[in-house]
This record gives C-alpha cells, sequence and structure tokens, in this order.
C-alpha cells in the first residue's frame, strides 16, 4: 500500500510579500497546480490516499474559485481517498462541511476520530487531547496531527497549537504525519513511532527555503516506510555573497554572478551582502538588483555588510571628509547608526543619490 503525507500547501495565500501582483497572482496559480499535479502523480503511481495534515488552505476566507476548484480535484479521483485534517489556518473552512462534499474526502474534528482503511488505521484530532489517544497495539496506526512540537506544557501559544512528544510515546503509534513547520524534518518518538513534518509543496518566501515536496508512505508487511519527494516548480534560495575588499563595482557585479551560479534561472533568489568594505567603496546595490533581476524569475538583495572605518586613517586628514568622519565617530550614536550616517554622507559629497 502507498500513501502521500503532505501539509501547509496555503492555497490562495496572497503571495505579496515580495512579489508584484502580476507575478503573485502567478505564484498562487502555480502552488495550486503542484497540488493537482500531487493528485495525479498519486493517482498515477498507485498511491491509495493522500493524508493532508493541516494549512491546505491560507485561511478561512478562500475564493469560491479555489474552493470548487479544490473540491472538483478530488471528486474527480473517485478510487483516491483524501483525509483531510484541517491546520490553524484553514479550520472552519467550507470545504470540510459542505453537504455535497466529495464521498471520497474524510475529515476530522476536535475529538480523536479514526478509519479503518485496509491494513492501516488513520486517525486524527484537530484540538488533540493527547491523553484522550487509545490506539490498539495490534493495529498499524498512523495518527495525523498539526503544530509546533514544544517540550513544554500548554495547547496554545499565540494561536498555534502545541504537540508534546513525550505525551506521545508508547501510544502505538507507527506514524506521526505532522503539519505546521514548512520544511521536511523527522524525529523519533519512541522505538515505535516515526514523526515526520512533510514540509510544504511550494515554498512561498525566504524563510522557506531549500526543495519542498511531499512524503511517500509505504506500507509492506506491517511495516511503515516513507521517503521526501521534492515536487516544487520553483525553489527559493538565500545566498550570502562575501564582498570584502572590492575595488570596483565590476569585481562586485563578478563576485554575485558566482555566488547564484549554481541557481536555476526560474527560481527565487536573495543575495546577502556581508563582510566589510572601505568606506570610500561605490556599491551601487540597485544595480546589483538589476543584474539579478534580469536572471532569475525573481530576486533581491539585502545588503548587511559593513564599513571597514578605522579612525586613526581620519585623524589628521584635513578633508571635509575627514571632518565629517571624526564628527561622525565621536557622535553618541550607535555603531550601525554611524556606518549608515557615514555611507549617506560619503554618496552626497561624490554627488550619488542618498537613501536612507
Amino acid at each position: 500500500m502507498k500513501l502521500i503525507h503532505c501539509a501547509d500547501l496555503h492555497l490562495d495565500s496572497p503571495m505579496e510579500a515580495n512579489l508584484s501582483t502580476e507575478k503573485a497572482r502567478e505564484r498562487k496559480g502555480e502552488i495550486l497546480s503542484t497540488f493537482a499535479k500531487l493528485v495525479r502523480l498519486a493517482a498515477d503511481g498507485g498511491v491509495e490516499a493522500i493524508l493532508i495534515a493541516g494549512d491546505l488552505f491560507d485561511s478561512n476566507h478562500i475564493t469560491k474559485k479555489t474552493e470548487k476548484y479544490v473540491h472538483e480535484l478530488i471528486a474527480s479521483y473517485p478510487s483516491l481517498c483524501f483525509f483531510y485534517l484541517a491546520g490553524n489556518h484553514d479550520r472552519g473552512n467550507t470545504l470540510r462541511s459542505a453537504e455535497d462534499k466529495p464521498e471520497n474526502l474524510y475529515t476530522f474534528d476536535d475529538n480523536w476520530r479514526s478509519y479503518t482503511f485496509g491494513d492501516v488505521v488513520i486517525t486524527g484530532s484537530e484540538r488533540p487531547d493527547l491523553d484522550m489517544l487509545n490506539l490498539k497495539a495490534d493495529a498499524l496506526n498512523i495518527v495525523l496531527m498539526h503544530g509546533q512540537e514544544r517540550a513544554g506544557a500548554g495547547k496554545s501559544v499565540a494561536g498555534e497549537d502545541i504537540i508534546r512528544f513525550a505525551k506521545l510515546k508508547n501510544k502505538n503509534i507507527d506514524y506521526l504525519a505532522l503539519g505546521h513547520l514548512h520544511e521536511y524534518r523527522t524525529a523519533k518518538i519512541d522505538q515505535r513511532c516515526t514523526a515526520c513534518y512533510s514540509g510544504c509543496l511550494e515554498g512561498r518566501g525566504f524563510d522557506e527555503c531549500g526543495q519542498k515536496g511531499y512524503v511517500l508512505l509505504e506500507i509492506t508487511g506491517g511495516r511503515v516506510s516513507h521517503r521526501f519527494v521534492p515536487i516544487a516548480r520553483r525553489t527559493l534560495h538565500t545566498v550570502e555573497c562575501d564582498i570584502s575588499g572590492f575595488t570596483s563595482q565590476l569585481e562586485l557585479e563578478n563576485r554575485l554572478l558566482d555566488a547564484v551560479s549554481d541557481i536555476p534561472a526560474s527560481d527565487l533568489v536573495k543575495v546577502e551582502l556581508v563582510g566589510s568594505c572601505p568606506a570610500e567603496a561605490q556599491k551601487d546595490v540597485a544595480h546589483l538588483a538589476g543584474v539579478l533581476s534580469e536572471r532569475f524569475y525573481f530576486a533581491k538583495i539585502a545588503d548587511r555588510s559593513r564599513l571597514l572605518i578605522r579612525p586613526e586613517d581620519y585623524a589628521h586628514d584635513i578633508s571635509l571628509k575627514g571632518e565629517f568622519i571624526r564628527r561622525v565617530m565621536a557622535s553618541k550614536l550607535k555603531e550601525e547608526e554611524k556606518e549608515r550616517v557615514i555611507a549617506c554622507g560619503l554618496r552626497a559629497l561624490t554627488g550619488e543619490e542618498v537613501g536612507l
């Protein structure tokens, strides 16, 4: 038997934190298409069920268009069962409560609910009371939950569900299908139980970099094995580029291009400039951002580099620049503020556009 475990699709997410309105709309469509691709791969690959461990949608207020599409997609594969446990983002959405919901869509509520599915018992709760979880030892048990693993007590923090792994020991769980964390991650709960976060199908922001996909479960001989399968159409990358000691804008541009040379043009890239450079160095970040934007679907630059300023170099400098730097360095500003003021001041002295 083959099953797929996925989570955190966040369909209908605005996607406008970094992207233009046009590209945000395009990415929303791509994420929906990736879910459809997953369903078709499952049907073609002999998968019998898809387990969705929360946050299929980004909120309860989804568009009728998206809701209808998902409804019709599920219904169009009647031989494929969908077990959908809502997460902290999409509890209360109408897909679960619709009177005409597809017959192959199985949902959960606040209490523990179990479905016998072939040789497997699939159990889940959207607001789980771990003390009330009671599973048969002689069954092959898969449990769906959505939340953040924490060692401390409590059920929620800032609206997020908390899961105490320690309380799941010796509960006769074979595989714990989790949602909420947007990266693939596994942990052993006890000798029998493996907990797994599948991560999201597509990264939406630069806090979701790296490969994204789903988990394929194979059940043979009363045991569950699993493996991560990448599926994302686009990958997000955060790359550091050390600009220490650069001598020209062209050299800076070449360093930047070297740092991103292995990244496909279809991906999204954020380059963080690091290192230190002399106060006189000419660094046109806007130009660098333009170079990247021509090469990738989306690109941005975050300048985290520092100015290399040694006060002794300006102690006897009688120029306007020397006087300016000495006054700023002697001020009560914080070090980061001093660097920002000096950088802006030097650009002003050389006739460049000043931006804070």
